[in-house]
């Protein structure tokens, strides 16, 4: 059977954050006006996606609140300070003050020619939600010492060669130098990248040595001033973040109705190689809209985008959530891959994953539980989509387990890297050809969207979305000065919000070839997880990234 579904990995992020506790509070990267008990209302008991009278006005309620998705600043432009947690200690404050330098718009080095002005989205770009997923980068600095005039003459010359970089870097990826101004096109107007550099008064190795801050790190991520007025929503945007000793961490988020994890990694990746003078040069292409190209007549109201026929109620967990860090190391990988691969061999994402999903379904096993994959299709199109190519290409898949058709055998961790092997290889050429002529169909590719809904509609199922990043060149964007000593998503720093989602965020690790799995749960369930004596033989939790 066929296990496909539209919900790609990183939008479904988006549902983590329909929560706020005031006008223009942060969230960990994303901003939502209004108050907490709007959303809380509004989201807590949606109708169910049955087609009935009830669920339109649900939707179109929403999309009143579609602003709430656009990143802001929370401080005023002549803040000196970021970092103002009220349950956070004074003097951990100052131990880790974030002083904003300046705000600019990085602009392309070159023009964008006028037959490329418009920008189309593919249809998949039309599915996803307008969030910004970041993803930080953290270098040392070996190369100074604790000399003050030689760290700032190294920070003032890596600042002159990122933007320098970047601006070349916008005239091949020129979409991230625009705005998104509608559902279907990026208005391609070069008005440039919002770049923002700060200074934190602190060492980066003093961050590094210990369990990472999750309040901390939400500082350095890049977020827009409320009181600045502006036509659509920016494509990308940067947080370069330079530390006492010289350090830097780098953090690039792009509107995920542009990219992609895979494209989010090809921008970074371009902006390292152009940033170091590397003679194999990256140059994106953008072939994904005529390989999906976007409906016009989709949606039928302009009051629902489209991609609200992808965010299930059903997804949402209301109470207090807590994220761990898992850190599988490479001896810890090849043993839990033999383990998986007893059956048939799998890779190690598969291999982690099976077991994370085990120790999970153990502590709700009298419910349902479905593990969503999302699958990289560029090279499952025909013709494939180059390696390079920009834009979402990503086709969702799932595996179930049931108690009340599966039995103890099927628990374990061989047996479920089998069933998400299975549900991976289910989506192939054929299943991708077969997306293809829906598409071409604005009716067929919404009742497609629909019925696969309708997979993740029960609330007495629990479900787990999860994002790989591994493989995709984390630990290899090396800007000149070295590759990032660590590198992470900042989609799960904020646990104070009562309404959530399941997740598993799967990174390399930047040391050795291990991988590093952030997980989000309702805490209750995380505190017996992290306590699993299987999973704790195997990862690490919540180590010193150094």
């Amino acid at each position: 059977m066929l296990r496909r579904c539209m919900i790609s990995t990183l939008s479904s992020s988006s549902l983590s954050r329909l929560g706020a506790y005031k006008h223009h509070h942060r969230n960990g990267g994303y901003v939502f006006s209004g108050s907490l008990n709007a959303v809380v209302d509004r989201s807590a008991a949606p109708p169910q996606q049955d087609g009935g009278s009830n669920y339109i006005p649900w939707l179109m309620g929403m999309q009143k609140h579609q602003q709430r998705f656009m990143p802001t600043q929370a401080n005023p432009l002549d803040s000196a300070t970021r970092y103002k947690e009220s349950n956070v200690k004074d003097e951990e404050m100052d131990a880790m003050r974030v002083e904003v330098m300046s705000r600019d718009h990085i602009k392309p080095s070159s023009p964008t020619p006028q037959n490329l002005k418009y920008y189309k989205l593919s249809i998949l770009d039309q599915i996803e939600a307008p969030v910004y997923p970041p993803l930080m980068f953290f270098y040392q600095n070996h190369h100074t010492n604790n000399d003050k005039n030689k760290i700032e003459e190294t920070i003032s010359l890596r600042s002159s060669l990122l933007k320098q970089s970047l601006s070349e870097t916008l005239t091949r990826i020129y979409p991230s130098a625009g705005k998104l101004a509608s559902e279907l096109h990026i208005d391609c107007n070069d008005d440039g990248v919002y770049y923002i550099e700060t200074r934190v008064d602190d060492r980066l190795d003093n961050m590094l040595n210990y369990k990472p801050d999750h309040k901390f790190l939400q500082q350095l991520i890049p977020v827009v001033d409320p009181s600045q007025q502006m036509l659509g929503s920016y494509v990308s945007m940067v947080q370069v973040n330079f530390f006492r000793c010289g350090g830097v961490c780098i953090t690039v988020q792009h509107n995920h109705q542009f990219a992609d994890g895979h494209s989010a990694m090809m921008f970074l990746k371009t902006w390292a190689s152009i940033a170091r003078g590397d003679p194999n040069q990256i140059y994106p292409s953008f072939m994904t809209s005529s390989m999906f190209p976007q409906n016009s007549q989709l949606p039928f109201s302009p009051y629902i985008p489209l991609w609200y026929l992808r965010v299930s109620p059903a997804f949402l967990k209301h109470g207090k959530p807590a994220t761990a860090r898992f850190v599988f190391d490479a001896l810890a990988l090849q043993e839990l891959k033999a383990k998986a691969s007893e059956h048939q061999p799998v890779s190690r994402v598969v291999a982690v994953l099976a077991l994370l999903w085990k120790c999970v379904t153990v502590v709700t096993q009298s419910k349902p539980s479905i593990l969503h994959l999302p699958v990289n299709i560029r090279s499952k199109c025909s013709p494939r989509l180059p390696a390079h190519s920009i834009g979402n290409s990503i086709m969702g898949t799932y595996a179930k387990y049931d108690p009340d058709h599966h039995n103890s055998k099927d628990l374990e961790v061989a047996s479920m890297a089998g069933q998400l092997k299975d549900a991976i290889e289910d989506v192939n050429v054929e299943s991708v050809d077969k997306l293809r002529s829906e598409t071409e169909s604005g009716g067929e590719f919404v009742k497609s969207l629909r019925n696969s809904m309708e997979t993740f509609s029960d609330y007495k199922t629990e479900y787990y979305l999860t994002t790989s990043l591994c493989n995709l060149g984390t630990k290899e964007a090396d800007f000149g000065w070295g590759k990032p000593v660590w590198s992470c998503s900042g989609t799960q720093l904020n646990d104070d919000i009562p309404i959530f989602t399941n997740r598993m965020v799967l990174m390399d690790s930047c040391s050795g070839d291990g991988v590093e799995v952030w997980v989000t749960l309702e805490k209750q369930v995380m505190d017996i997880v992290k306590c699993n004596p299987e999973l704790l033989s195997f990862a690490s939790v919540d180590p010193s990234p150094l």
